[in-house]
């Protein structure tokens, strides 16, 4: 009986290629190098974008923290204020940014002829930075800034309604060190001020009236904001220049106007 399998060595051509090519351990190598080419892209990828995410996340929950210890300072301050404590503390974490009670800003009250009512008051801001990121308190309201835009995060107390106006300045006076900038935690102690507290009144039949407020701030258009979405104000356009750092708005009850000035300490401990 003749033997019909095929032989498991095929014969080359002449004696060049005694043996056939057999690719199978070729494509093992190079399967194995794409496949751990693969895994190691994939995990790359997932490695530099985790991390990425992960930092973003931590500096996002930093100024989180930060904008929390602002509220608190906020109630701190208003507790100083309304209430005559003699003291609080608030405690910030800097993370490597910088707290610092910047040069004054100024609110002043003008009559209807543009001139000055009572006196201009000087206040500076407790300001935080970051990068980008500013955390700005002044004037009894506070401010979260990125880049070029901010925002009104706290409004101050500005009351208008049936005639009067009520406006509480919150003036910030430095006591000691003025910057502070550092890993740790920083200590904010608002004292009350042993300067009086002075309200200017404002009587529109007496005084030239009605009345406008300006304010001098690097978050001018912040406040031009919000005196358009509150009642009782209008801006008036005409005088307001946001690129210089000013906003102008028109007291809508102005037959009599109650200017208080709260004059508070503030210490820098680190």
């Amino acid at each position: 009986m003749t033997d019909r399998r095929a032989p498991t060595v095929s014969i080359g051509d002449g004696e060049r290629t005694p043996f056939a090519s057999d690719a199978r351990g070729v494509s093992n190598v190079v399967g194995y190098v794409l496949i751990f080419s693969l895994v190691t892209i994939t995990i790359g990828t997932v490695f530099a974008v985790g991390i990425t995410g992960l930092e973003d996340r931590q500096a996002a929950e930093r100024i989180a923290n930060v904008e929390r210890a602002f509220d608190v300072f906020d109630d701190n301050v208003r507790d100083v204020q309304r209430y005559g404590d003699p003291s609080r503390s608030t405690e910030i974490r800097l993370s490597g940014g910088a707290i610092t009670l910047t040069e004054p800003t100024a609110v002043e009250l003008r009559n209807a002829s543009g001139g000055l009512v009572g006196r201009s008051l000087d206040s500076r801001s407790l300001t935080y930075t970051s990068g980008d990121t500013t955390i700005a308190y002044e004037n009894g309201a506070w401010f979260r800034g990125d880049g070029t835009g901010a925002v009104m995060r706290s409004e101050p107390r500005f009351v208008a309604a049936d005639g009067r106006t009520t406006l509480p300045i919150v003036r910030l006076y430095p006591l000691g060190e003025e910057t502070v900038e550092q890993e740790g935690t920083v200590q904010i102690v608002v004292e009350r001020s042993s300067r009086p507290r002075l309200v200017e009144t404002a009587d529109a039949s007496a005084d030239d009236g009605p009345f406008d407020l300006w304010i001098e701030s690097p978050y001018a258009e912040a406040w031009e904001r919000y005196f358009v979405r509150t009642d009782g104000f209008s801006v008036n356009t005409d005088a307001t220049d946001t690129a210089n750092d000013t906003v102008v708005a028109h007291l809508n009850h102005s037959d009599r106007v109650f200017v208080a000035d709260d004059a508070v300490n503030v210490r820098l401990l680190r």
